[in-house]
């Protein structure tokens, strides 16, 4: 590759006419085998290149992870990856090893930008879509997904549940007791039962104040530039009723209920209370062998990200995003290569994307007893659709449900993904996510509300 930046380079799925597209998993599995894992962060296959033209990109092995601690570690994987490569006919794939940030798509202070803020949020009993975040960790905010429906063993009503994912509503260790970070653990290694009475101490905000605030200052900050000398000669004229011209008087009214939007919208947002409901059941960090990865060969295990909210009726609502559609349950397509899926987050706002064939791996790492432990997973994939901006979700999206265009069925649940490119973002297959849930929760039946 040459000297160009990274971001410089262009990145398209490869071709399935490409030789490296029917065996890709069988040699990302067995790259993961080989090389030293404690450093990546993912692995992937992409076409890379100058330009967004076929003829000048190239399939390229992309290795992620923090090599740049440790240079020397570069040499010897490469090794095994050619040796890997040549022994599958593959000696033309290239590779390349990228400084990476990866990450759950939680919202914290590395995600400066402004979210999308409706204010329907505050109208409405809720809004999937918008944020949510822990009440003792209001600074991460995640995007309230959707409502579920369960059926339980127990003869009762079907309970609707509200869902995102668990690291949005991950607990702080921080200025708690050691009793306190020992259940915390146990729920990130085990996941939270629904009769955890313990677990009723998570509350949950939605909005998040942390949105709430930024919209709040945001709005202030629109009246502040509304009152320019302009318009308070304007309104000192208005009310001394002294007569205004045409143009004037047009501007000034405008401007004038523009303002009182903005205030009443300010007052709105004081007035209204948060409180969503409390963390009911939840996946914990865990992995677990998936029917829909690999063609449920359980070759290796993908990701459990999510967490259920117990939501009173009154802050229950419909399965529609803000900008009106209707989310459903089926027809989930048999096949998602090349889908066109979609999703709503409370920082992208409506966003597109492709599902990528080749899925990614992605590597956990862990200390257990004092040793670092690496756990490479295999995760569903989505590449962004619009090379302008670049991206499918952004930092706080984590909960978002991911859905097709145009049918708008709900496919799967976004968890994580990447803020350097490809800026791929993964989610969990909503087949696999319906029996994790059943697996924790002992839930019979489930179904989107």
């Amino acid at each position: 590759m040459s000297k160009l930046p990274w971001e410089d380079w262009k990145l398209l799925p490869c071709h399935r006419e490409d030789a490296v597209f029917s065996k890709w998993s069988l040699v990302r599995d067995t790259i993961l085998k080989r090389i030293d894992l404690r450093l990546v962060d993912r692995i992937g296959c992409y076409r890379v290149g100058a330009s967004y033209s076929s003829r000048r990109t190239h399939p390229t092995i992309l290795i992620f992870g923090h090599h740049a601690k440790r240079p020397n570690t570069i040499e010897k994987s490469l090794k095994v990856i050619n040796e890997i490569l040549e022994s599958h006919d593959l000696s033309d794939v290239r590779v390349e090893f990228i400084e990476d940030r990866t990450s759950g798509y939680s919202d914290d202070d590395e995600a400066k930008e402004t979210g999308v803020f409706d204010q329907r949020v505050i109208q409405f009993p809720s809004m999937p879509g918008q944020s949510l975040s822990l009440e003792e960790n209001s600074e991460s905010s995640g995007t309230l997904g959707g409502f579920f429906e369960l059926k339980l063993p127990s003869p009762q009503e079907p309970k609707v549940v509200a869902i995102t994912c668990f690291h949005v509503l991950n607990p702080t260790e921080v200025g708690k007791t050691a009793t306190t970070k020992a259940r915390i653990q146990r729920w990130r290694e085990e996941g939270i039962q629904p009769d955890d009475q313990e677990a009723s101490n998570l509350k949950v905000y939605h909005p998040s104040p942390r949105m709430i605030r930024e919209k709040t200052r945001a709005l202030k900050k629109e009246v502040s530039s509304i009152q320019t000398p302009s318009y308070i000669l304007w309104d000192e004229l208005a009310a001394n009723d002294q007569p205004l011209r045409k143009g004037d008087k047009m501007m000034y009214e405008g401007a004038k209920q523009q303002m009182l939007d903005c205030k009443a919208f300010i007052q709105g947002l004081k007035d209204f209370d948060p409180g969503f409901g409390r963390v009911w059941a939840a996946s914990g960090f865990r992995v677990r062998q998936a029917l829909t990865i690999d063609g449920g060969r359980h070759k290796k295990p993908t990701s459990c990200d999510w967490a259920l909210i117990e939501v009173p009726d009154e802050r229950v609502s419909s399965n529609t995003t803000p900008d009106g559609h209707v989310l459903k349950r089926s027809p989930v397509p048999n096949n998602l290569d090349n889908v066109r899926l979609c999703l709503w987050g409370q920082k992208s706002g409506y966003s597109e994307g492709d599902y990528y064939s080749l899925q990614d791996a992605a590597v956990k790492h862990a200390m257990i007893e004092g040793k670092e432990v690496s756990v490479p997973t295999v995760e569903h994939t989505v590449i962004p659709s619009d090379t302008q901006s670049g991206f499918f979700a952004k930092p706080g999206d984590s909960g978002s449900l991911v859905y097709t265009k145009g049918s708008h069925v709900v496919v799967g649940l976004l968890f994580a993904g990447n803020v350097v490119k490809p800026r791929t973002s993964m989610f969990t297959h909503i087949h696999d996510l319906i029996a994790d849930i059943k697996s924790i929760t002992g839930a019979t039946e489930i179904r989107l509300r």
